[in-house]
């Protein structure tokens, strides 16, 4: 148990390094990506997203770990919207939030207050969420959600990401006066 916390927290430290070093925890370059102006964060967040979808369903393949996607339904997308307005507001997801933190940045702080009050209100409140919001209607697995063989989808989802990240290389060249 100790050893999967100490893991954890080098883990932690080394993602909010990680994300310190690149610029991604600015206020600046999260409204810019919103604006749709500064896409930094968005090759940031696809580079993760194609090497981690790749390598979950490698290891899934090769029968070293079992991938259980939850189910999608109305709680994950009021959760999405309510997650989505406080990082427009506040500038900051909870894992740049906890780097500006560590920076120094009393602003954030507001943002942890938030985060814990919403997650205490939660709390609170599960059986109503769970009552009114949970469903297993659709997988969250988009390969079983479509029918369509995972080893289909990844490449496919991968080369759409690569290109993501291709254009969004080429147009950021226009915005870096804006930054």
């Amino acid at each position: 148990m100790i050893l999967k916390i100490i893991i954890g927290l080098i883990v932690g430290f080394i993602f909010g390094y990680t994300l310190q070093r690149t610029g991604i925890t600015k206020y600046p370059r999260v409204m810019g990506m919103l604006l749709l102006k500064d896409f930094k964060i968005l090759k940031f967040m696809l580079t993760a997203v194609t090497f981690s979808m790749i390598g979950f369903y490698l290891l899934d393949s090769l029968g070293v770990i079992t991938l259980n996607p939850k189910s999608l339904d109305l709680g994950k997308l009021v959760g999405g919207l309510i997650f989505g307005a406080g990082m427009g507001l506040l500038g900051y997801c909870p894992g740049t939030m906890l780097s500006r933190i560590g920076e120094g940045k009393k602003d954030a702080w507001v943002g942890l207050a938030g985060t814990v009050l919403g997650i205490l209100f939660f709390a609170v409140n599960i059986q109503f969420f769970k009552t009114h919001f949970k469903s297993k209607s659709m997988s969250g697995d988009i390969s079983e959600a479509l029918g369509i063989h995972p080893w289909i989808i990844v490449p496919v989802a991968a080369i759409i990401f690569i290109a993501i990240i291709y254009f969004a290389n080429k147009k950021v060249d226009d915005f870096k006066q804006n930054f």
